[in-house]
Protein backbone atom coordinates (compact mmCIF):
# COMPACT_ATOMS: atom_id res chain seq x y z
CA UNK A 1 0.00 0.00 0.00
CA UNK A 2 1.39 3.40 -0.96
CA UNK A 3 1.64 6.22 1.55
CA UNK A 4 -1.00 8.19 -0.39
CA UNK A 5 -3.48 5.30 -0.35
CA UNK A 6 -2.78 4.57 3.34
CA UNK A 7 -3.30 8.23 4.22
CA UNK A 8 -6.60 8.36 2.33
CA UNK A 9 -7.84 5.21 4.03
CA UNK A 10 -6.83 6.57 7.44
CA UNK A 11 -8.53 9.88 6.69
CA UNK A 12 -11.78 8.04 5.94
CA UNK A 13 -11.46 5.75 8.94
CA UNK A 14 -10.63 8.58 11.32
CA UNK A 15 -14.03 10.13 10.62
CA UNK A 16 -15.58 7.20 12.48
CA UNK A 17 -15.51 7.37 16.31
CA UNK A 18 -15.16 3.58 16.49
CA UNK A 19 -11.91 3.66 14.48
CA UNK A 20 -10.46 6.41 16.67
CA UNK A 21 -11.36 4.41 19.77
CA UNK A 22 -9.67 1.30 18.34
CA UNK A 23 -6.49 3.25 17.57
CA UNK A 24 -6.43 4.78 21.02
CA UNK A 25 -7.20 1.48 22.72
CA UNK A 26 -4.36 -0.31 20.94
CA UNK A 27 -1.89 2.46 21.70
CA UNK A 28 -2.89 2.51 25.37
CA UNK A 29 -2.42 -1.27 25.53
CA UNK A 30 1.03 -0.96 23.94
CA UNK A 31 2.03 1.72 26.46
CA UNK A 32 0.68 -0.28 29.40
CA UNK A 33 2.50 -3.48 28.45
CA UNK A 34 5.78 -1.71 27.75
CA UNK A 35 5.52 0.11 31.09
CA UNK A 36 4.92 -3.19 32.89
CA UNK A 37 8.10 -4.56 31.34
CA UNK A 38 10.19 -1.46 32.11
CA UNK A 39 8.59 1.72 33.53
CA UNK A 40 9.41 5.00 31.81
CA UNK A 41 11.75 7.37 33.62
CA UNK A 42 11.49 11.16 33.59
CA UNK A 43 14.25 13.19 31.99
CA UNK A 44 15.85 16.14 33.74
CA UNK A 45 14.04 19.28 32.62
CA UNK A 46 16.47 21.79 31.12
CA UNK A 47 16.28 25.25 29.63
CA UNK A 48 15.07 25.01 25.99
CA UNK A 49 18.41 26.17 24.57
CA UNK A 50 20.30 23.71 26.75
CA UNK A 51 18.00 20.95 25.54
CA UNK A 52 18.51 21.97 21.92
CA UNK A 53 22.29 21.86 22.21
CA UNK A 54 22.19 18.58 24.12
CA UNK A 55 20.00 17.03 21.43
CA UNK A 56 22.37 18.24 18.71
CA UNK A 57 25.21 16.55 20.61
CA UNK A 58 23.17 13.34 20.83
CA UNK A 59 22.91 12.94 17.06
CA UNK A 60 24.63 9.79 15.70
CA UNK A 61 26.34 8.86 18.95
CA UNK A 62 25.75 6.91 22.15
CA UNK A 63 24.20 8.44 25.26
CA UNK A 64 27.51 7.99 27.10
CA UNK A 65 29.49 9.92 24.47
CA UNK A 66 26.80 12.57 24.19
CA UNK A 67 26.88 13.30 27.93
CA UNK A 68 30.68 13.29 27.99
CA UNK A 69 30.62 16.02 25.37
CA UNK A 70 27.84 17.88 27.21
CA UNK A 71 29.62 17.78 30.57
CA UNK A 72 32.87 18.96 28.99
CA UNK A 73 31.03 21.84 27.31
CA UNK A 74 29.31 22.97 30.52
CA UNK A 75 32.55 22.66 32.50
CA UNK A 76 34.53 24.81 30.08
CA UNK A 77 32.01 27.55 29.27
CA UNK A 78 30.02 29.43 31.93
CA UNK A 79 27.29 30.47 29.47
CA UNK A 80 26.43 30.54 25.75
CA UNK A 81 27.95 33.98 25.33
CA UNK A 82 31.29 32.50 26.38
CA UNK A 83 30.93 29.84 23.69
CA UNK A 84 30.52 32.56 21.07
CA UNK A 85 33.51 34.48 22.47
CA UNK A 86 35.81 31.44 22.46
CA UNK A 87 38.70 31.15 20.00
CA UNK A 88 38.08 29.30 16.75
CA UNK A 89 38.13 25.55 17.23
CA UNK A 90 37.73 25.58 21.01
CA UNK A 91 34.11 24.42 20.97
CA UNK A 92 34.92 21.71 18.44
CA UNK A 93 37.75 20.41 20.62
CA UNK A 94 35.61 20.56 23.77
CA UNK A 95 32.74 18.49 22.39
CA UNK A 96 34.95 15.98 20.58
CA UNK A 97 33.86 13.11 22.90
CA UNK A 98 30.33 13.41 21.42
CA UNK A 99 31.59 12.62 17.93
CA UNK A 100 31.15 14.55 14.67
CA UNK A 101 32.64 17.51 16.53
CA UNK A 102 33.26 19.69 13.49
CA UNK A 103 29.70 19.31 12.21
CA UNK A 104 28.04 19.69 15.61
CA UNK A 105 30.15 22.67 16.68
CA UNK A 106 29.24 24.39 13.41
CA UNK A 107 25.53 23.79 14.03
CA UNK A 108 25.76 25.03 17.62
CA UNK A 109 27.73 28.15 16.74
CA UNK A 110 25.45 29.11 13.84
CA UNK A 111 22.42 28.62 16.09
CA UNK A 112 23.84 30.73 18.92
CA UNK A 113 24.97 33.45 16.50
CA UNK A 114 21.54 33.73 14.91
CA UNK A 115 19.76 33.80 18.28
CA UNK A 116 22.04 36.59 19.51
CA UNK A 117 21.44 38.55 16.32
CA UNK A 118 17.66 38.14 16.54
CA UNK A 119 17.17 38.49 20.31
CA UNK A 120 20.24 40.24 21.66
CA UNK A 121 21.50 37.12 23.41
CA UNK A 122 21.39 33.35 22.85
CA UNK A 123 17.96 32.35 24.17
CA UNK A 124 14.89 30.34 23.21
CA UNK A 125 12.60 31.95 25.78
CA UNK A 126 10.44 33.28 22.94
CA UNK A 127 9.29 29.73 22.14
CA UNK A 128 6.82 30.08 25.00
CA UNK A 129 4.76 32.47 22.85
CA UNK A 130 4.45 29.94 20.01
CA UNK A 131 2.15 26.97 19.61
CA UNK A 132 3.66 23.56 18.84
CA UNK A 133 3.50 23.85 15.05
CA UNK A 134 4.99 27.36 15.09
CA UNK A 135 7.78 26.31 17.45
CA UNK A 136 8.73 23.29 15.34
CA UNK A 137 8.69 25.37 12.16
CA UNK A 138 10.89 27.97 13.83
CA UNK A 139 13.39 25.50 15.27
CA UNK A 140 13.72 23.55 12.03
CA UNK A 141 14.59 26.78 10.23
CA UNK A 142 18.01 26.53 11.92
CA UNK A 143 20.62 24.68 9.89
CA UNK A 144 21.16 21.16 11.24
CA UNK A 145 17.97 21.09 13.35
CA UNK A 146 15.41 18.53 12.24
CA UNK A 147 11.88 17.72 13.37
CA UNK A 148 13.04 15.15 15.93
CA UNK A 149 15.44 17.62 17.56
CA UNK A 150 12.76 20.33 17.62
CA UNK A 151 10.24 17.90 19.14
CA UNK A 152 12.72 16.98 21.89
CA UNK A 153 12.97 20.65 22.90
CA UNK A 154 9.19 20.95 23.12
CA UNK A 155 8.67 17.63 24.89
CA UNK A 156 11.52 17.64 27.39
CA UNK A 157 12.16 21.33 28.06
CA UNK A 158 8.66 22.77 27.69
CA UNK A 159 6.36 19.95 28.80
CA UNK A 160 4.50 20.07 25.49
CA UNK A 161 2.49 17.01 24.45
CA UNK A 162 4.71 16.13 21.49
CA UNK A 163 6.22 12.72 20.73
CA UNK A 164 9.73 12.95 19.26
CA UNK A 165 10.49 10.30 16.64
CA UNK A 166 14.03 8.97 16.84
CA UNK A 167 15.32 5.84 15.11
CA UNK A 168 13.82 3.50 17.76
CA UNK A 169 10.37 5.11 17.76
CA UNK A 170 10.36 5.14 13.96
CA UNK A 171 11.36 1.47 13.67
CA UNK A 172 8.82 0.27 16.23
CA UNK A 173 6.00 2.35 14.73
CA UNK A 174 6.74 0.76 11.35
CA UNK A 175 6.83 -2.77 12.75
CA UNK A 176 3.60 -2.28 14.68
CA UNK A 177 1.87 -0.94 11.59
CA UNK A 178 1.06 2.38 13.26
CA UNK A 179 2.35 4.13 10.14
CA UNK A 180 2.59 3.05 6.48
CA UNK A 181 5.39 0.73 5.51
CA UNK A 182 7.66 3.32 3.89
CA UNK A 183 6.77 6.34 6.01
CA UNK A 184 9.66 8.70 6.63
CA UNK A 185 10.59 9.78 10.15
CA UNK A 186 8.93 13.15 9.52
CA UNK A 187 5.70 11.49 8.31
CA UNK A 188 5.83 9.17 11.31
CA UNK A 189 6.12 12.23 13.56
CA UNK A 190 2.99 13.70 11.97
CA UNK A 191 0.98 10.49 12.28
CA UNK A 192 1.97 9.60 15.83
CA UNK A 193 1.24 13.12 17.03
CA UNK A 194 -2.23 12.66 15.56
CA UNK A 195 -3.11 9.19 16.84
CA UNK A 196 -1.29 8.98 20.21
CA UNK A 197 -3.33 10.54 23.04
CA UNK A 198 -1.55 13.75 24.17
CA UNK A 199 -1.05 12.58 27.75
CA UNK A 200 0.76 9.45 26.51
CA UNK A 201 3.19 11.07 24.08
CA UNK A 202 6.08 11.66 26.50
CA UNK A 203 5.75 8.26 28.14
CA UNK A 204 5.37 6.34 24.88
CA UNK A 205 8.45 8.03 23.43
CA UNK A 206 10.56 6.97 26.41
CA UNK A 207 9.06 3.47 26.49
CA UNK A 208 9.67 2.90 22.77
CA UNK A 209 13.29 4.00 23.06
CA UNK A 210 13.90 1.56 25.89
CA UNK A 211 12.08 -1.21 24.04
CA UNK A 212 14.06 -0.50 20.87
CA UNK A 213 17.36 -0.71 22.71
CA UNK A 214 16.58 -3.84 24.71
CA UNK A 215 14.23 -5.92 22.60
CA UNK A 216 12.98 -4.51 19.28
CA UNK A 217 16.48 -3.96 17.95
CA UNK A 218 17.24 -3.04 14.35
CA UNK A 219 18.86 -6.41 13.72
CA UNK A 220 17.78 -9.70 15.26
CA UNK A 221 14.89 -8.40 17.39
CA UNK A 222 14.23 -10.55 20.45
CA UNK A 223 10.61 -11.28 19.57
CA UNK A 224 10.05 -14.23 21.96
CA UNK A 225 10.83 -11.85 24.87
CA UNK A 226 8.71 -8.95 23.54
CA UNK A 227 6.06 -7.56 25.88
CA UNK A 228 3.91 -6.46 22.94
CA UNK A 229 4.47 -9.49 20.69
CA UNK A 230 0.75 -10.24 20.53
CA UNK A 231 0.11 -6.72 19.20
CA UNK A 232 2.79 -6.82 16.50
CA UNK A 233 1.80 -7.93 12.98
CA UNK A 234 5.43 -8.51 11.99
CA UNK A 235 6.62 -10.67 14.88
CA UNK A 236 10.27 -10.64 13.98
CA UNK A 237 9.96 -10.63 10.21
CA UNK A 238 13.00 -9.00 8.56
CA UNK A 239 12.64 -5.38 7.47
Amino acid sequence: MTVAVWDEERRKLMTHPESRQNDEGRIRTIATRLAQAEPASRKVRRDPLDELVLTILSQSTSDANCYRGWEALKARFPDWGAVLAAPDGELEETIRPAGLAKQKSGTILSTLTRLRREHGRPTLDHLATMDDAEAIEYLTSFKGVGVKTAACVLCFAMDRDVIPVDTHVHRIALRLGLVPEKASAVRTHEILNEIVPPELRYELHVLMIGHGRRTCTARNPRCPECAIRALCPRVGLPD
